[in-house]
């Protein structure tokens, strides 16, 4: 471990120090480097940073390290949607749950979905899973009809896509502001 010595001496020079726990040297597994090693993916400010299959531009196939958003990121995303507790805002009209929810939603599209979008498809998807328990809970003609529920919002996405920051972000993959 002569690379984690060394840098534990510049860090020293800067008069800081390396948290000896958390300080860990991985190997970042690609289609270029392919050898074996213990740890080759990390978590940092929020992303995973590992090795994940991709298409490259010329249509060829391979890994490539790159960041995604985290397990943790992505579970935390879904629980402040859910602690909102949208389903019990029964007399609040669609653009009023829009004004709540897009603020927050926006945020996680411009910092999560800059290096692969892909990963936060499943957290994002829960936003609609919540605003289609919304729609059952505020009309009767959608009690138990969950299918209804889920017809009626994708209808509403078609006819106001601009209502929810991420069907902007899906219809236009477009950085929003």
């Amino acid at each position: 471990m002569q690379i984690l010595k060394s840098l534990h001496e510049r860090v020293q020079t800067c008069l800081l120090e390396l948290h000896p726990d958390k300080t860990r040297i991985a190997y970042c597994k690609d289609k270029d480097r392919k050898k074996q090693y213990q740890l080759t993916e990390f978590d940092f400010l929020g992303y995973t940073f590992r090795g994940v299959f991709i298409n490259y531009k010329n249509g060829n196939r391979g890994v490539n390290f790159i960041a995604s958003a985290s397990k943790n990121s992505n579970k935390a995303f879904r629980e402040k949607i859910k602690s909102l507790e949208i389903h019990r805002k029964t007399g609040c009209k669609i653009e009023m749950i829009g004004g709540v929810i897009n603020p927050i939603v926006r945020g996680w599209i411009n910092y999560f979905c800059k290096y692969n979008p892909q990963s936060t498809k499943y957290s994002l998807d829960c936003v609609n899973r919540r605003l289609v328990k919304w729609a059952m809970c505020k009309s009767k003609r959608f009690r138990g009809h969950r299918k209804r529920a889920e017809i009626w919002l994708s209808e509403m996405k078609k006819r106001e896509p601009n209502l929810f920051a991420h069907w902007q972000y899906r219809n236009k993959r477009v950085e929003l502001s």
